[in-house]
């Protein structure tokens, strides 16, 4: 300052203001201001305490205007102060806010897990930095916080490959956005092809003994990035299923179409079947043992009294055609189509024409010996009683 420069007016009263804030300013709905403080200091010293209010509820940095004085930093220790005092009461309010009403606090989200550099984690690890940072948007506001937080849980080559983009003086990074944090990450991380390894591992993807539910958990993680159309992805569920559940959808006249629903029809379906499996077997009703006397048959007419005609009438009576109600009834509900009975399909069922024609096979081979002697009387097999019925 030369000889003859007259101070700046506010030079003094500023310097009082520096004085008396030197030790710090309690939080406070206002700005604590000194006896004689001049009225027309007092718009700067309020922009200085709004703007540290502003930048507790919004988390986002607000500036204020510091008077430029030649030859002293009263005004910027003073009007500093004034800043932290604004910042300390905004903290306290919202501090206080959140006691007072516990819906207002952030929900409990999960840390996520940290993030070693393997590929197929990738999407999982942004997802969930995702789900932090929407959970809590004041306290994550500023693109060098998420960054911050993003990084700390890089671990193993993903650390190796952060580490030279940080300033380890001062904690800042290379990455001007959140945004060019996550595309630098991305291209160093990311599938580059991540339809065809979709692809891939759903045309790979077997439901195997695993329930439907299960099944289709994963399925959606790789269909959902292929965009594909519900016929496509009935294809492709179908072509993942299981056997059993296969046979059962064959039974279906008209699946949906809508995949949402054909994979409801399929859940159901499997949910039955391994129901089905878990219920005991009925318990057959025991044969009785045959008498230790011989007593000879009476179903062909061999020996003398009435001719039983039980066994011809189970072998020889036909059964009704099913009505379209009853097939649908039987198929619906997993049961034999020939018999009605549960456990088993009508090419297994043990009450069908077929089945007793191949248990017979070994009485009707045993029965040619006495068919080779011209002058024995001709004698009917369960075989032939069958064929002719």
């Amino acid at each position: 300052m030369g000889d003859n420069a007259q101070p700046h007016p506010d030079l003094p009263s500023w310097r009082v203001l520096a004085t008396f804030v030197r030790n710090g300013l309690p939080p406070a709905a206002a700005p604590s201001l000194p006896p004689g403080t001049p009225i027309h200091l007092i718009p700067t010293i309020q922009s200085a305490y709004q703007a540290g209010a502003l930048t507790t509820s919004t988390g986002t940095s607000q500036l204020f205007t510091i008077p430029d004085i030649p030859d002293t930093t009263s005004p910027a220790g003073a009007l500093w102060s004034y800043f932290s005092q604004g910042f300390a009461y905004g903290l306290q309010q919202r501090t206080t806010l959140a006691q007072n009403n516990p819906r207002n606090q952030a929900p409990k989200i999960h840390e996520p897990e940290n993030f070693n550099g393997t590929r197929a984690n990738f999407t999982r690890f942004m997802t969930r930095l995702s789900l932090v940072f929407s959970s809590d948007p004041s306290r994550y506001q500023q693109d060098a916080a998420k960054i911050a937080y993003a990084a700390s849980y890089l671990t193993g080559s993903a650390a190796d490959w952060f580490e030279p983009h940080l300033n380890k003086d001062n904690g800042s990074t290379d990455f001007a956005t959140y945004a060019a944090f996550v595309t630098a990450l991305k291209n160093a991380y990311d599938d580059p092809d991540a339809r065809s390894t979709a692809e891939r591992k759903l045309l790979n993807l077997k439901q195997g003994d695993r329930d439907c539910s299960a099944y289709h958990a994963e399925f959606a993680t790789y269909v959902t990035i292929l965009n594909y159309d519900d016929q496509t992805k009935i294809s492709f569920f179908t072509n993942g299923v299981n056997q059993g559940l296969l046979t059962a959808l064959s039974y279906q006249a008209a699946p949906p179409e809508n995949f949402d629903e054909f994979v409801k029809l399929c859940i159901k379906l499997d949910n039955r079947a391994r129901l089905l499996r878990t219920k005991k077997p009925t318990t057959a009703t025991a044969t009785p043992k045959p008498s230790s006397h011989t007593h000879a048959s009476t179903a062909s007419g061999t020996a003398s009294g009435p001719m039983d005609l039980s066994l011809a009438d189970r072998t020889s009576k036909k059964r009704a055609p099913l009505t379209d109600a009853q097939k649908k009834y039987r198929i619906d509900n997993n049961l034999c189509l020939y018999c009605g009975a549960e456990g088993h399909f009508a090419s297994q069922c043990p009450h069908s024409k077929k089945k007793k024609l191949n248990a017979a096979d070994t009485s009707a081979s045993t029965a040619s010996g006495a068919s080779s002697n011209p002058g024995a009387p001709a004698t009917s097999t369960p075989l032939l009683e069958l064929a002719k019925n």
